[in-house]
């Protein structure tokens, strides 16, 4: 699979590791458990998704956060994140996207994409109420979280190409 996201600036993205690690001190699923994977908006993906060569709309600067949002991810279980509002620059954007690398798979296409930003793959419906209540206990969850940059990545060939 490949995919074209929006990945945070530093403070962003430690604001979104900081909730994964909250998850994980509440033994929790949470994508802090792996060290591999990134904060990230993905825009677009699919099997032959291309590098693309530029976008004839402005990456936008930030987007803010819509709340929590599930989605189903088999018996008794979901996919937790933070939902993002997609506001007229975001929406722009992800059509230019779509544009200039058409190949994605249909739920990330416009009109039928539900922009987040992964927490947990596979919580248990049982713990979705302790998930809450962990992410909540320090304060209120982020509002806006600040775009850092833009990237390609090839999960078969496990390659990261930074995008202008």
């Amino acid at each position: 699979m490949r995919s074209i996201e929006l990945v945070l600036d530093d403070p962003s993205d430690a604001a979104v590791r900081t909730l994964w690690q909250t998850l994980v001190a509440a033994e929790l699923p949470s994508l802090g458990h792996s060290g591999t994977n990134d904060p990230h908006v993905t825009l677009a993906a699919g099997e032959s998704l291309p590098v693309p060569t530029g976008f004839d709309t402005a990456l936008p600067a930030e987007f803010r956060v819509a709340g929590v949002l599930l989605f189903p991810a088999g018996p008794g279980r979901h996919v937790l994140g933070l939902g993002v509002v997609v506001d007229e620059p975001l929406a722009r954007f992800h059509q230019a996207v779509h544009r200039a690398a058409p190949g994605s798979l249909d739920p990330a296409a416009p009109g039928r994409w539900a922009p987040h930003v992964t927490l947990a793959r596979r919580i248990r419906d049982v713990d979705l109420p302790a998930a809450l209540r962990a992410l909540t206990a320090e304060g209120p969850l982020p509002e806006v979280l600040t775009v850092g940059g833009l990237r390609h990545w090839d999960g078969q060939a496990k390659v990261v190409t930074h995008l202008p």
